[in-house]
């Protein structure tokens, strides 16, 4: 940012019949005063409603101009008016169009908070409590710098903050991921486990039966001779007593 920024006062005229309504300072001016005439001749550009102006304005009358060293030739002045009313600023040069009537819009609508009577019964009595707060906006914005470079930086901070939040949610992903996978294996150790108790019951029930089998076929083949026993002795018996 080229050049200061600073805003060194402010205005407020009613249009109906030119009355400045209030004056508030701005930034200080040490090295160089604004003189009365000047804030006069902004006072009668305010005229016609609805409008809005940038321009510049001369600090000093030609010879007066060549005399004096210290301080700007010329400031920058900004006027927004609505239907009734008229906000206006004088400012440095460096002080741009959007810069100056972004100030003018906040000063309006502070200004409309404050007061809600008819505008034509507003007198410089009522209007003195703006002064402060006008004065205390007026300081604000001069701090601020260029808008585009309170976007710029509001810009980064939000890229900042949505680089940081995207890491986040990708390292909640990622548990996430990690979460699943152990939930997994933790449902293949499971049923890994109840095919092994299957497997280990078949097994068993399949050993059982083989040992069954195993004594029945004995079984019965000790059965099947001691019928054949049985039955040549007794045939043998039969036959001798026929004898």
């Amino acid at each position: 940012m080229q050049g200061e920024t600073k805003i060194y006062g402010g205005i407020v005229v009613r249009l109906s019949d030119r009355l400045m309504l209030c004056k508030a300072p701005g930034c200080p001016t040490s090295d160089f005063a604004i003189p009365g005439v000047v804030w006069a001749e902004v006072v009668s550009k305010c005229a016609a409603p609805n409008f809005r102006t940038t321009s510049f304005i001369s600090l000093h009358s030609e010879g007066e101009e060549a005399a004096t060293a210290a301080g700007p030739a010329q400031l920058s002045y900004h006027i927004m008016t609505d239907s009734e009313l008229a906000f206006a600023i004088l400012a440095d040069k460096a002080v741009t169009r959007r810069q100056g009537h972004a100030a003018l819009d906040e000063v309006a609508k502070t200004f409309r908070k404050m007061f809600v009577e008819n505008v034509s019964k507003l007198n410089t009595k009522m209007v003195d409590v703006f002064v402060k707060p006008y004065r205390d906006l007026l300081l604000r914005m001069s701090e601020s710098g260029e808008p585009e470079d309170k976007v710029r930086r509001v810009k980064l901070a939000v890229a900042e903050v949505k680089d940081l939040a995207l890491d986040n949610v990708e390292r909640v992903i990622q548990r996430g991921q990690r979460i699943d996978d152990i939930v997994q294996s933790t449902e293949d150790l499971q049923f890994q486990a109840q095919g092994f108790q299957r497997s280990s019951r078949d097994l068993r029930q399949q050993l059982w039966w083989n040992s069954i089998k195993g004594k029945l076929i004995i079984g019965g083949v000790a059965a099947f001779f001691i019928v054949i026993v049985m039955f040549v002795f007794f045939a043998g018996n039969g036959n001798g007593n026929s004898n």
